[in-house]
């Protein structure tokens, strides 16, 4: 018993012990923290008294722990500022952390950072120099705002570039939404930006109003939103016109090479493509010109031999003699014919239109127009393998540029001397084999490495005045592009000079077309055909095709107009219209054709024209087949035929 009554005093004390020494412990862990901090830390208790004090607090009031602890915390900050005295109060009475940012009042020029919190006994305040750090701030901030500044002035310089450029520009979302668009583009659609922003870029009226348009800058968008680029020429129908365009789509990517918005750009070619039609016009006219003195003496040549073959009809003595006449004469119509269709293919204004061409057939046809045009002083040689590999070209802009290549190796021989034409395939040594190259030589006076330097350029020529307007090799030149291939130069002084066409090669014709057998000279007249109303304002081509019509069977009515023509139908039953195309009145046979074709029960009808090429097309989209001026008598009687026949609408001019 005694023991255990020992026991029972003993143990109090060891818990004591115990307690005590854990508090120590703890007391100089919280020391040993409180020590290494870099802030200053201080305590109050609640009579204001200070309790801890830090070494960093020491040094950053110059003052010792054992001077301050104990004292009152208001002798240590009397100079304090009014804001931090009223937090210290405020934490005394409970309220929660406060941070206050204040110039030090002990280091001139350095920030310090406080915060002051309650605890059980009293506050406690830390404090830490953020001189560093706000300098650092400030330096962030200043260099934030001079980025935004520079990005603000290059965003209004872009600005000012996109609003007064010519060029139509935007910037649209990846699923086609506009997002901006500059004055130019707005002012092609007489629209303001609001009205666009928002909208589909394919469904607003730089798109909508043009065929096909929509579908294509929807599809270009997709692909764009992808990461390609689209690059296209287009015409559209703007509210200020049909204007042209080089057109391209850009994708705008971030920094991970995400698309992230399309822009969109349109530089305006209407101005540079009427200026090029218009060049290639004038070029034109100058090869025209070029053929004037030849062609004026072939026309007397071919007059001569009709009108001499008519006064001479009546003298001859025998059907042999009258036979000859008359073949003379046929043959000087065909003549004529074919040099007509020859300035009508110079001076027609079209776009290159490129198909594979026959050179041994292209050069036969080729050579009287050469010889024409060169005079008589100059020889034209043309070498043309039968086995050459035909071209993918426009036969006219072809023939000009042969024509203007001639014509200028004419010039460099002062109209004397030999002009060589060449055609040669490709080879594989030269990387040429999908090309053939077609060469004019001459034996002039070649031209100095300055002068050649310039040659295609438009309106350089060192002819004398007059006598070129400098346009002939700048065709050459925009051609061979055009078509795919290139011009190649080869002149001595002295010695003479080459030019060379390098073309790509052409298809393969898969056979030839077996031709057709000449009519014979009398057609097998068919008797009575019927009822024909003639339809023609020239007194002289009325009288002879009548006569034609008449030798072939037809009754015929004449009339001199589109709408005589339309009471006459009214009036009386025919089997046959035939109408030339080009008439007084305002009403051509294209549209008396519209017209007929309309009604029900009305008589075919027949067109004649001596420009057949340039409405070829527009005869054949109406159904109506095209009868060309001048013919005979048994192209007239085959085409009536078919009419007849098979109930067809035929127009002749």
């Amino acid at each position: 018993m005694a023991g255990r009554a020992l026991s029972d005093e003993t143990h109090p004390k060891a818990d004591a012990a115990e307690l005590l020494k854990s508090l120590r412990l703890s007391e100089a862990r919280l020391r040993g923290v409180l020590d290494s901090i870099s802030d200053g830390f201080y305590a109050v208790d609640r009579a204001w008294r200070i309790t801890e004090f830090n070494p960093a607090a020491e040094a950053y009031f110059r003052l010792k722990r054992q001077q301050v602890v104990g004292r009152s915390l208001w002798d240590m900050i009397e100079n304090g500022s009014d804001e931090f005295k009223a937090l210290l109060r405020a934490a005394m009475d409970g309220a929660p952390m406060a941070v206050l940012e204040t110039p030090s009042l002990l280091r001139p020029g350095r920030h310090v950072e406080l915060r002051i919190a309650p605890t059980e006994e009293g506050i406690c305040v830390a404090l830490t120099d953020i001189t560093d750090r706000l300098q650092t701030r400030a330096r962030l901030e200043r260099a934030v705002a001079e980025r935004t500044a520079a990005l603000s002035a290059s965003e209004d310089r872009l600005r000012t570039i996109l609003e007064t450029t010519h060029l139509f520009a935007g910037l649209i979302d990846t699923d086609g939404t506009v997002l901006d668009a500059n004055a130019s583009s707005l002012a092609a659609i007489e629209m303001r930006k609001d009205e666009i922003v928002g909208r589909k870029f394919w469904d607003t009226p730089w798109f909508r109003e043009t065929p096909g348009a929509p579908e294509l800058v929807q599809e270009a968008v997709d692909r764009v939103a992808q990461g390609e680029t689209f690059a296209q020429h287009i015409t559209i129908n703007l509210p200020t016109g049909v204007r042209s365009f080089d057109f391209t789509m850009r994708p705008v990517k971030d920094e991970g090479g995400f698309v992230v918005a399309i822009v969109p750009e349109a530089n305006e070619t209407t101005a540079r493509i009427k200026a090029e039609d218009e060049l290639r016009q004038a070029q034109k006219l100058e090869a025209v010109g070029q053929l004037t003195g030849g062609v004026a003496h072939d026309f007397n040549n071919l007059l001569m031999v009709i009108s001499g073959g008519l006064n001479m009809l009546d003298r001859a003595p025998d059907e042999a003699k009258r036979a000859m006449l008359m073949s003379r004469m046929r043959e000087a119509v065909d003549r004529g014919a074919n040099l007509t269709k020859q300035l009508l293919a110079f001076s027609r204004r079209h776009e290159l239109n490129p198909e594979s061409i026959n050179l041994p057939t292209y050069f036969a046809g080729l050579n009287d127009l050469l010889n024409r045009s060169l005079g008589i002083n100059v020889r034209v040689s043309i070498d043309v393998p039968s086995d050459v590999a035909p071209v993918f070209a426009d036969p006219h802009a072809l023939q000009l540029a042969l024509l203007n290549l001639a014509v200028n190796a004419r010039d460099a021989m002062n109209d004397s001397g030999v002009v060589t034409i060449r055609a040669r395939n490709g080879t594989a040594q030269d990387a040429g084999a999908a090309y053939v190259s077609l060469s004019v030589s001459d034996t002039g006076i070649g031209m100095t490495p300055e002068v050649r330097a310039h040659i295609f350029e438009p309106f350089f020529t060192t002819k004398d005045t007059g006598k070129g307007s400098g346009l002939g090799l700048a065709q050459v030149h925009g051609f061979a592009e055009q078509s795919g291939g290139h011009v190649e130069v080869d002149s001595i002084v002295g010695a003479g000079t080459t030019f060379t066409l390098v073309l790509p090669r052409g298809e393969l014709a898969t056979g030839d077309q077996p031709e057709e057998e000449a009519p014979p000279n009398d057609p097998v007249l068919p008797g009575v055909a019927g009822d024909a109303l003639l339809v023609e304002d020239d007194d002289n081509v009325a009288a002879l095709t009548e006569e034609m019509l008449s030798h072939l069977g037809w009754r015929v009515t004449r009339v001199a107009s589109a709408e005589a023509a339309l009471n006459a139908i009214q009036r009386f039953a025919f089997d046959l219209v035939f109408s030339d195309v080009m008439m007084p009145g305002g009403k051509s046979g294209i549209e008396l054709a519209r017209v007929l074709k309309a009604q029900t029960n009305a008589p075919p009808i027949v067109l004649a024209s001596g420009y057949s090429e340039s409405v070829r097309v527009e005869a054949e989209d109406e159904g109506v087949p095209l009868l060309s001026k001048p013919f005979d008598i048994n192209a007239l009687a085959a085409i009536l035929d078919a009419a007849r026949l098979r109930r067809y609408q035929i127009v002749t001019r």
